[in-house]
């Protein structure tokens, strides 16, 4: 009977991808029927929201291992299987990397011939450039995704002149990890309006991603806990940790975002302030006040709690709060990018292609999940960073 329970545990969850992919797929193909206009934008908002799970688990494999701590070990299984998702992720990019011209003005030669800043952004923006690039971040992703697999096998354990060697290389990996964010960011998001810029977004986004995963890890890892009818103690210590990560994350995303708004409201300089002028249109202003609440004043308030950080229901549901709010965020920085007279705001086609590009990331990670290394054993000689 156990047994016959336990393999239908281990089923549901990849009947749950099958049931999203399937119903996805479906309302995708509806929706490029009926609003074929709109479909690139949904699936662009989709694509970036999954994607960031797997960039944001390299963000925080790379960190820990040049940070060490008890807080990676609980996580660290789910964070190295999110991140080998990447290729998946990478072949689902195609439809954006091949089609620039159903999303971004600057691809459309009839727009540029009559915009003169269009023009004079073309050496940096023009499809084949973008293209390029695109090449570049992801084998530079993939060359960071063979590192950390190729530690997983010769430095599982800390303090070796192995794991010495991959904390150094992760301090120069990281490095640049951030600046492919930042630039993939600028590509990928910002030049949907290619007359708006912000020297801080990629920072933004490479703080969302890694809040994204990070609450996604958390999710994984309590839903494990609950399921545990004994927690041991090492583990409520590292699911406090990983409750402290998570408020400095989250409060890290609120001071990168306002500070964007503050500095572009301050300027008042009419090619930066029609960002938030569009983002503050109906329907707009309703969905930028529940981001507000849900990404940063609910979680910053309930994770200010020491027992909520030890209590792992308590923190996987902040934790799912937030993956919500990013999927938010996602749409709320995408959607009214799209030019006015076109339907910017259609629910049931983000959220049925996110339900699709989402359940294929989840059917690739939970095939993967047994294949990666358990999580340290306590006692391992990690050094504590409460």
């Amino acid at each position: 009977m156990t047994s016959a329970r336990t393999r239908q545990g281990a089923a549901l969850p990849l009947v749950i991808a099958l049931v999203a992919i399937a119903a996805g797929a479906a309302v995708g193909w509806f929706g490029w029927t009926r609003a074929p206009e709109q479909f690139f934008y949904s699936y662009l908002v989709a694509w970036l929201y999954v994607t960031g799970l797997s960039l944001g688990s390299i963000s925080l494999l790379l960190l820990h291992n040049l940070t060490g701590g008890k807080w990676g070990d609980l996580i660290r299984p789910v964070l190295r299987t999110s991140a080998a998702v990447l290729p998946l992720m990478a072949l689902l990019f195609l439809p954006i990397v091949l089609q620039p011209q159903q999303l971004y003005e600057w691809a459309n030669p009839s727009a540029v011939e009559h915009d003169p800043i269009l023009q004079h952004k073309q050496p940096y923006l023009n499809v084949e450039f973008f293209q390029i690039r695109a090449a570049v971040y992801f084998a530079l992703w993939f060359a960071l995704l063979a590192l950390l697999r190729w530690q997983a096998r010769v430095a599982p354990l800390p303090d070796t002149i192995a794991d010495r060697r991959f904390r150094r290389f992760s301090g120069q990996g990281l490095a640049l990890h951030g600046l492919a964010i930042t630039f993939a960011s600028i590509d990928w998001i910002m030049s949907l309006e290619p007359h708006w810029f912000s020297t801080i977004f990629g920072v933004i986004w490479f703080g969302a991603w890694g809040l994204n995963a990070l609450a996604f890890a958390i999710v994984i890892a309590t839903a494990v806990a609950r399921r545990t009818s004994a927690i041991e103690p090492y583990h409520v210590d590292s699911l406090h940790d990983l409750g402290k990560l998570l408020l400095g994350f989250t409060m890290f995303w609120a001071y990168v975002s306002f500070s964007q708004y503050f500095i572009i409201w301050y300027g008042n300089l009419p090619e930066e302030v029609v960002y938030y002028i569009k983002r503050f249109e109906t329907p707009w202003q309703w969905v930028a006040l529940a981001l507000v609440l849900l990404h940063f004043v609910l979680p910053f308030a309930l994770l200010l709690s020491r027992e909520l950080k030890r209590n792992p229901a308590k923190l996987g549901g902040v934790a799912l709060v937030l993956l919500v709010a990013e999927w938010i965020s996602v749409l709320w920085q995408v959607a009214p990018a799209v030019e006015h007279g076109r339907p910017s705001f259609v629910p049931w086609l983000d959220l049925g292609l996110t339900a699709a590009v989402g359940g294929a990331w989840w059917l690739a990670f939970m095939l993967l999940l047994p294949r990666m290394a358990p999580p340290v054993a306590a006692g391992s000689g990690e050094v504590h960073h409460g």
